[in-house]
């Protein structure tokens, strides 16, 4: 039982990883077109949530009510632990490059790691350390941050940066609290739907409008706002919040540093962007990471 719990939850955590690494091309597509970061965000968790919703309803109408509490919580996760990570990436690349900024994001399993063991109790061990450490050079490694004279630091961005990190860390720390009080898929249902409400201020959205009407190929646009809304937060954001159902959080972090692989991979088939030999041994490190923590060992369970 232990050991198939484990499969699944690796398995989630992979599947999220994928399908994040694909997120560059949907919204390369859509930026090319002139849509800005926070409209694009606007379309990811509203129609998320939206899916979400109707899953609720065709699955267990009674899953959607929930207390006072429970709207509180949702708010707080939607508003903080999405569109904190969100913003504040969108922000802090507006002052550090995106390798940089990317970099920080990642920073997030270290987060993990630390609020996991006082809040959650989870041990720090061995092979967790390790594959933080390898997780963290290979993204160093990836990221190109070894080129100095490609780095402008910009205190703004790196505040935005840290910030982006700490509530990506957020979202699967609040999804296992959550765990044990309501249902996976109404936090989901609920939380991308104040997530989306909150950025409407933020949002372009006479720019919005105007690439719509002005558009010759509305199909387009629709396919790539749907394929970020279903492809990469429904299905992505939704399979690593039920990950923890199955895997410890800090476990389930690091395994999510795999997106940038992927992200990588695709990057550079799709877009013809060069991997060099340091991205390459880069990939390796945090693909070892993983094989790592997939070794066997009681303290990477989640006790039943």
């Amino acid at each position: 039982m232990i050991k198939t719990d484990k499969i699944k939850g690796i398995t989630l955590v992979i599947i999220a990883a994928l399908f994040w690494g694909y997120m560059g091309v949907p919204t390369k597509n859509l930026g090319d077109l002139n849509f800005d970061g926070f409209s694009v965000t606007f379309f990811r968790t509203a129609i998320a949530g939206v899916v979400y919703l109707l899953y609720c309803l065709k699955k267990n109408p009674s899953l959607l009510k929930v207390d006072k509490k429970g709207f509180l919580f949702f708010m707080i996760y939607g508003v903080v632990a999405f569109d904190g990570t969100f913003i504040s990436y969108i922000l802090s690349v507006k002052y550090i490059s995106i390798a940089l900024a990317t970099m920080f994001m990642f920073t997030s399993q270290i987060w993990v790691v630390i609020l996991s063991y006082f809040i959650f109790k989870e041990k720090f061990t061995v092979k967790k350390v390790s594959a933080i450490l390898l997780t963290l050079i290979g993204c160093f490694m990836m990221c190109k941050i070894y080129d100095i004279n490609a780095i402008h630091l910009n205190i703004k961005g790196v505040i935005f940066g840290i910030i982006s990190g700490f509530t990506f860390a957020l979202q699967i720390i609040f999804a296992k609290i959550n765990l044990n009080k309501y249902n996976q898929d109404t936090l989901l249902a609920y939380s991308f739907i104040f997530a989306s409400l909150f950025l409407i201020p933020f949002m372009d959205i006479k720019n919005t409008i105007h690439i719509f009407k002005s558009s010759t190929n509305i199909y387009f646009i629709i396919k790539n706002i749907f394929i970020i809304g279903i492809l990469n937060t429904f299905i992505a954001n939704g399979a690593y919040i039920k990950s923890v159902q199955y895997i410890e959080v800090g476990v389930a972090s690091i395994i999510a540093s795999s997106e940038i692989v992927i992200a990588a991979i695709i990057a550079y088939f799709v877009f013809q962007q060069s991997l060099d030999i340091i991205q390459i041994i880069g990939m390796v490190l945090i693909l070892i990471s993983i094989i790592i923590l997939g070794i066997k060992k009681q303290d990477l369970h989640q006790n039943h």
